[in-house]
Parts: C-alpha cells; structure tokens; sequence
C-alpha cells in the first residue's frame, strides 16, 4: 500500500474503565432506603395467612394415582380425526380430577418419551402407543385396560 504523506502512526489509547464492584460481600450499605417509611407507616400488623389455593389442594391429592385406577375400565384407542392427518393415542375412562390427569400425562410423558397432553377428560398421546400405554397404565396399577380400534 501507498502511504499518502508522513508516516502513519497509530496512537493507542487507553479506555478509561469503571472499576468493577466487588461482590464478596463487602461493606454494609450506609442508609437504609426504608428508614423514613417506618415513621409514615407506624407499626404494620401482620397480614393473614394466604388462603389454600387450587395448586396446593392438588399437592393433597394421594400421590399413588394406581390406588385410583383399580377397578375402573380404561380404553385405549387410536385416532386420526381431527389431527390433521397425525395418529394419537386416546386414554378414556380414567375419571380423575384434572390436576391428576395433568400429573399422568407429565409422567407418560417422561417415561414413554412423547408428546401427551390433557382434552376435556381424555389422555391424548402423541403417535400410535397403544400398547406402550397400556403397558404402562398396568404398570400403574390399572387392572382392565381395553384396547380399542
């Protein structure tokens, strides 16, 4: 490359940086930003405890969904209409509350390794799985699991 007149020299120059704040736990802060609140407010009673909400009443539910499925005929089918084309796996007749049905199918889910999720109160399972499910609904501890179409 051509040089156009006197010699190009490249002056570095230093940045200036903030210098980093240390996170070890150093020294207490000098004002506590709250401290004029606490004349405004005088003393604050405590509040109530929170009412049971819908998640933790299904944290009471039993935790053993086999006790639930003795006795009960469950069906398991395959199913195309409305999928746009795609096979799913249909579980019916399983009448559980829905927290529990939403906990069955996070655990088909993990074990088989598929899609499934919860319609109305219906077990839908992504592909055809029918014996998977099945197998593992005894595994359960469903005792009559009927095999559909």
């Amino acid at each position: 490359m051509r040089s156009h007149g006197g010699s190009a020299t490249l002056v570095a120059t230093a940045m200036s940086r903030k210098p980093k704040i240390s996170t070890d736990g150093g020294p207490a802060l000098s004002s506590n930003p709250f401290a004029s609140l606490a004349g405004a407010l005088g003393d604050v009673p405590p509040g109530e405890a929170p009412a049971p909400s819908e998640a933790s009443e299904a944290t009471n539910a039993p935790d053993d969904p086999a006790v639930s499925l003795r006795g009960k005929k469950i069906v398991v089918r395959r199913e195309k209409k409305g999928r746009g084309g795609k096979t799913a796996t249909m579980v019916e007749g399983l009448e559980l509350p829905p927290p529990q049905l939403e906990m069955m199918a996070r655990q088909l889910r993990k074990t088989l390794g598929c899609g499934a999720h919860v319609e109305d109160a219906t077990l839908v399972v992504g592909g055809a799985q029918t014996t998977r499910v099945r197998d593992w609904l005894v595994e359960q501890g469903a005792n009559r699991v009927v095999i559909g179409n």
